[in-house]
Parts: C-alpha cells; structure tokens; sequence
C-alpha cells in the first residue's frame, strides 16, 4: 500500500526511533550553509531536471524531445520546474531528500553529492514535489523544512511529507517525469523575494537564468544543442501570465547577442590564406576591424600551448579536460549595454561582465572572480573568460573549488587575456561613448535619429562675441561620439571662442589623438578674463609676454571615462597626455584624481591657459581638460552655473 505520509530523515536512516539527532539536524544546516548564492535554489533544480531527461533520453527510442517547463511567480514568491525525464520510483521517491542520498551515476551527471535535494527540502519552508511513469505517481508537500533547522528550542515540529495536489498544467499533461515547487520567504532563504531581481517579464528571466544557473549549458566546442528545449512562464505580481516556448538550453556566449563581435581563430586562418599566397598578413579585410569584441574558444591542447613548460599546470588540465572561452571587448560600457539594451534588467544589476567564471560538468559554479592580472589590470574587466572542468565538483554544494582548481584557472584566464592583447588593433578605440550591440543602423534609419536628436538635444550657443556675424554656432545637436566632439572642439577653435591652441597633426605615437602647441601672441589682451566679453580668458598679468610651448599630446573621447579605462588598461599613460578633450566628465575620475573646475570663478587664477575648463591631478600627475558640455553651459550663463562647479567639484567630495 501506498504511504501518504513519511519522514525522509528515518526512512533515510532504516530507523524507528522518533527522535532525530541533533547531530542530524547539524548535519543539515552545515549543508544549507554551503548553499549562499542568490541562484542556488534554481540552479539545484534546473540541474536536477536536466538530469533527469537525459537519463531518460539513453534508454528512450523514437521521437523523445527532452523537455523542460519552468514558472516564476511573482504573486506568490515561488518558483516551480517540470520535466519530462525518467521520474522517481517509489523507493527513490521517499528517499532522495536525506543528506547524502543519490541515484545519479556520478560520471555523465551535473551533480551527485546528494546533498542538493536536502537543500531543497529543509532549505526552505514550503516544497511540493510530484512523480510518475516510472511504476510510482504521488504528489507531497513538505511545509516548515528551514524552520525546523533554525529552531534551537524544540517549538517547531519535524516536518514530514504529506499527500498533497499539484495544479501544475504541465506535470498534468505529461506521461513520464517529475515537478517541483519552493516558495521563497522567511530570514534565511535567497533570496527572500523574487522581486529583488526587478525581472518581470519571460524575456528578463531568460537571460538571468541562461547565464546564471545551469538552464544555460556550457558545451564549448559542440556547435549541436544538448537537445533540451524549455518553456518560461512568468506571472506578475497582478497575476498576469507570459510565456515564451521552445528556448534551447545553452549558456549565452557574449558574442551571440553582440554585434561585430570577431572569431579569432577567422581571423588567423585568413592570415594564414595570406601567407600562403605571398601577400601581407597583416593585410586584414576592413570588415574584421572596428569590432565590438573578440573572442575565440580553446581545447585542452590549445590551452596547454598559451603557457611555458608547467609541469603542474598541464597535469591539472589534462586531468579535468579543461577547455575554456574568452571574449574580449573594447569598452566595459559594452557590459552596460548589454545589461541595460538587451536583457533589460534593473539598472547597475551586471548578470554579464568582465571576470572569470569556473564552470564543471557543463554548468556554470558560483560567481565571477577577478582575473588576476599584474599589468593592463584595467582588462581584467574587459575580458569574460570561462574555464570549464571535467568531473570537478565543488566541496560542498555550491560552496567553492578546491585551491588548486582555482589556482590553474586563474593562470588560463591570464594566458588568454595575454593572447587578446596582442590582437587589440582588431577592436573599436574607447572614446566614451555608449555603443550600439544590438544592430548595425542602415542609412536611412541613422538620418532620421540625427533628426530626432537635433530636435530633442539642441546645441544652443548664441553670443555678441563669437561667430560674427550671426553670433550663433553652426552645430545644431549635442555630440553623440568622439568625431562630433572634435569638430565642436574645431569650430570653438575658429571661431574665437577658444584661443590660442594650435592644432599641428595627428600623432602616430603610441596612438595618441594629436599634437598641438600653446601660443600666446599680442595682443595679449586677447587672452584676459572679462566675465561679459571673454569669459574662458586667464586673470591679467597671468602672461607678461608672448608664449610658445613644446608640442604638446592632445587626446579627444566622447566621454573622459573612457580615457581613464586606457590609463587602467596601461594602453595609454596619464604622464604623456596634457590636454584632454571630452564632451562629458564622467564619473571614473572620482576614484583616483581631484578635479578642479576653472568655470568656478573662485578658481579662475588656476587656468593657465585660454579654455581650459578643469584640471585632473592624481597626486603624481596633473593635466589639462576641456569639457564642452560644460563650456558651452558655462558661456550660456556664467553666473547661473557656479553653484552647480562648487557643488560637484568642491573640495567635499575628497
């Protein structure tokens, strides 16, 4: 006969005492302490499912279409998973929630510790689980399982399995399989509610889950799915339901979602194609430059020849059969977008960025680590890098790899990073400005966003002393890149409103931007500060006779972020650039570098130089900025933006 009622802790133990051992429950808090992350809980599942249709698929002939079904509910904090795999049978069933109980076969499965299915069962206060078609079908609910763990009085009850009712469309309607459903909630559980992703929609949720849980199979080198396909419904907290269907269940690689993003090993087999017909390698078609990132996937063979002779290291890698990927971008601003325009998750939430993930048994394990580069650190978040290891599970749960798998890791992710460095030039320059990864805009569609943007950013710069005779300047919209800056900076330069900068050429050194000189010549009057008729002058006296300096280095980004990521990245030097041109600020210089604003006329006997607007000092070195943006504000109105300068560069933000 058919239990309707069971405790999973006796059943595991053959006993019949009626008291668990404090030891036991100790047993099971150690484990639902290995378990911190914020995706564990559907990671355990989802793999667990995973398992489970292909345990089902080996034995199945015919059409079986492995099968997955999942539902977040926002309504009622809970999170469920059908699937169409192999099921439980009755002995299995009333067992697998004790610790250190598991019938998977440990060599093709993402998991066999047995202590993922104890996570779920006592690591939260409400699980329903349901079986059939294989010789078993019940549906129980276990309720209070966490409160019973953190209870040290003897008030909470020890929760058993009872018969319960699944109303889960999906496990109705198939033959063969299994569902389960947690609800989140209460002190301990993460998360405690599932709005703390601010995902609402199936489309949200697809990236969270495919890049964070193992949903998004890690199969480096094998272009064919692993066959699993999936359904996510979500409903929100007004009860409204979307789905989307037939998703395949595979990690999203960086360069499947951004455009222009470069294979590196085409690349090299086009220079290969050229070698081999006597012509230049480095003659690398056009349409292969100007990329948002590169990117290239490594066998084990591969990843042994990016380092010396390491006796250590290659031991380690031919162990576990380490293969890995690496994608390289030009911009971190390019993890904004793709956090931002395409998954569309709460603002500054990164659920893709720069770091290395360690991953094992095709699913990815815990969270990002630093790359940890003694030079160019700045790539370390440019660069997303997955190791993967064969049979290489964590200690405990979810909790960590061991030392030593960490450690040869690490020393792939450098080893990659070293190689993308030396293929730099095949990317886009970092002038600040926010990309565009989701599209390349045809003709047609680029006019017509000019338009728009003229009308909703006008560039507005009307004054009696520049630009004669209609006194206005000719650019009608505010800059959107690093080539609108250079010619704002240009037409500033001739028609008077900046003075005495002198444009030479275009630097081939070190990639620098250009060289100018400061020239001051009579009259000198024309460099003065009159806060009417020459508001961007030096105080008087400040040049006693006319001033010629040394070519100087000049540097233009939309944005001075961008300028700072190059020094990080050690791909241009802060000692070597003099005078910076942006249209914005930014934000980056917060960290390492006081800003003065010379538009504060408190400081005005700082400028040195006509249309210099602020000056970065990091303590060892300082240089010139002009800021259009705040130029063009500043000209507008002088008195009405001193409050706004005082405000954000006044000496209490240091």
């Amino acid at each position: 006969m058919q239990r309707t009622t069971w405790d999973p802790l006796l059943l595991s133990r053959d006993a019949d005492a009626e008291i668990v051992s404090a030891a036991q429950k100790r047993e099971i808090k150690n484990i639902l302490k290995s378990y911190v992350g914020m995706y564990d809980s559907f990671s355990e599942l989802i793999q667990n499912a995973m398992d489970a249709v292909d345990r089902r698929a080996l034995n199945d002939e015919g059409d079986y279409q492995k099968k997955l079904w999942l539902t977040i509910d926002l309504s009622e904090n809970s999170f469920s998973i059908t699937d169409n795999g192999v099921g439980f049978n009755e002995k299995e069933f009333e067992a697998f929630l004790a610790p250190n109980i598991s019938f998977k076969n440990g060599g093709s499965t993402r998991g066999n510790k047995g202590v993922g299915a104890t996570y779920i069962g006592y690591g939260f206060d409400y699980l329903q689980f349901g079986t059939k078609g294989n010789g078993h079908e019940f549906v129980g609910e276990m309720i209070d399982g966490r409160s019973w763990v953190e209870d040290y009085k003897g008030i909470v009850t020890r929760p058993v399995v009872n018969a319960s009712v699944s109303n889960n469309v999906a496990f109705s309607e198939i033959s063969r399989g299994s569902t389960f459903k947690i609800k989140f909630g209460g002190e301990h559980t993460r998360p405690k509610d599932l709005s703390w992703y601010s995902a609402t929609t199936p489309e949200q949720w697809l990236y969270l889950l495919l890049i964070k849980t193992p949903l998004g199979s890690i199969d480096y080198l094998n272009e064919d799915s692993n066959g699993i396909l999936f359904e996510l419904r979500v409903i929100d907290r007004k009860g409204n339901e979307k789905v989307i269907s037939d998703n395949e269940a595979r990690y999203i690689y960086p360069h499947t979602k951004i455009k222009a993003s470069v294979n590196l090993k085409d690349i090299i087999k086009i220079q290969d194609g050229l070698i081999s017909k006597g012509r230049d390698a480095s003659a690398i078609p056009a349409k292969y430059l100007k990329s948002n990132g590169i990117y290239e996937h490594f066998e084990t063979e591969e990843i042994l020849a990016l380092r010396e002779k390491d006796e250590d290291y290659e031991k380690l890698v031919r162990e576990y059969n380490i293969e890995a990927y690496g994608y390289f971008t030009y911009s971190t601003s390019v993890w904004d977008q793709f956090n931002d325009q395409l998954a569309k998750l709460r603002k500054g939430y990164r659920v893709l960025k720069g770091g290395l993930q360690l991953a094992n048994n095709n699913m990815t394990q815990g969270e990002l680590i630093a790359i940890p580069l003694t030079s160019n650190i700045g790539y370390q978040n440019q660069c997303h890098i997955i190791v993967h290891f064969k049979d290489a599970d964590p200690d405990l749960g979810r909790k960590g790899f061991q030392p030593e798998l960490k450690e040869v890791s690490e020393k792939v992710s450098v080893a990659i990073v070293n190689r993308f460095k030396k293929w730099k030039r095949l990317l886009k320059s970092d002038s600040g400005v926010k990309p565009d990864i989701a599209k390349e805009i045809e003709l047609h569609d680029w006019i017509k966003a000019q338009e728009v943007h003229a009308t909703d950013h006008p560039l507005v710069l009307k004054n009696k002393n520049f630009f004669a005779p209609i006194n206005e300047i000719s650019i009608s919209s505010e800059p959107q890149s690093e080539q609108d800056v250079i010619v704002l900076f240009n037409q500033l330069i001739a028609g008077g409103v900046i003075r005495g900068i002198n444009l030479l050429a275009t630097s081939q050194v070190k990639q620098y931007d250009g060289v100018y000189k400061y020239v001051v010549k009579e009259p000198l009057g024309n460099h003065v500060f009159d806060k009417e008729n020459n508001p961007l002058g030096v105080e008087e006296l400040h040049f006693q006779s006319e001033h010629i300096s040394p070519p100087k280095i000049l540097e233009y980004k939309y944005n001075i972020d961008a300028l700072i990521h190059e020094f990080e990245s050690e791909y241009k030097c802060e000692k070597d650039i003099h005078l910076a041109v942006a249209w914005e600020m930014g934000k980056e210089w917060k960290k390492n570098y006081e800003a003065i604003s010379l538009l504060d006329l408190d400081h005005l006997h700082q400028r040195d130089f006509h249309g210099i607007t602020h000056i970065l000092d990091s303590g060892t070195t300082r240089f010139h900025v002009i800021i259009l943006k705040e130029l063009v504000t500043y000209l507008n109105d002088v008195d009405g933006v001193q409050q706004y300068h005082k405000e954000n560069y006044g000496d209490d933000l240091f």
